[in-house]
């Protein structure tokens, strides 16, 4: 079986989610309609189905690359774990807009579904102090961390961003006592 990626494939799956963005800032996430996002992106209903299941497999999409493009970010970096705080919110007040469309639209919790899996991706990155018993223990303070990481940035976005990532990172550091 191939793996290579269809570029046109790509393209579509792309101008779809640039569609979802574009109709976010002209209106409601409810009001918006599959056919909506299909004629914004030049493509038929088949097209859309063919890569997603619903609007929200959309914004799921739009979060996975927010998030690639951030992994690939500290990846090539190298950040450590003291650095990490301050280059998470510095990556995410790039995007305030599209935080806050999730947050009005009541789909900021679509975010926190995702961070999970991303700080299992990262773990490597991330670093801990100590060492767990075991894989369960590991994912449940992932959950606890995607939880809070979650949290700490709603308040900061619906706050309007009022403090810097440098203020949001030494808190961040201090809560999590690293």
């Amino acid at each position: 079986m191939s793996t290579r990626v269809n570029p046109i494939a790509e393209r579509s799956k792309k101008w779809l989610c640039d569609a979802m963005l574009g109709l976010l800032q002209e209106k409601t996430y409810s009001s918006i309609t599959i056919t909506e996002i299909c004629d914004k992106a030049g493509l038929v209903r088949k097209t859309f189905y063919r890569h997603f299941t619903s609007k929200e497999s959309v914004l799921v999409a739009i979060i996975d690359l927010m998030f690639e493009e951030f992994y690939e970010y500290i990846k090539v970096q190298n950040f450590g774990p003291h650095e990490m705080p301050l280059v998470y919110f510095t990556y995410w007040k790039k995007h305030e807009d599209f935080l806050n469309i999730l947050i009005q639209n009541q789909l900021f919790a679509l975010l926190n579904d995702q961070y999970v899996h991303y700080l299992k991706v990262m773990d490597h990155l991330v670093g801990t102090r100590r060492e767990y018993q075991n894989e369960i223990e590991k994912e449940y303070m992932r959950t606890m961390m995607a939880g809070g990481l979650w949290s700490i940035l709603k308040k900061w976005i619906i706050r309007g961003c009022i403090e810097t990532p440098e203020e949001m990172a030494k808190m961040t550091l201090d809560f999590f006592n690293v």
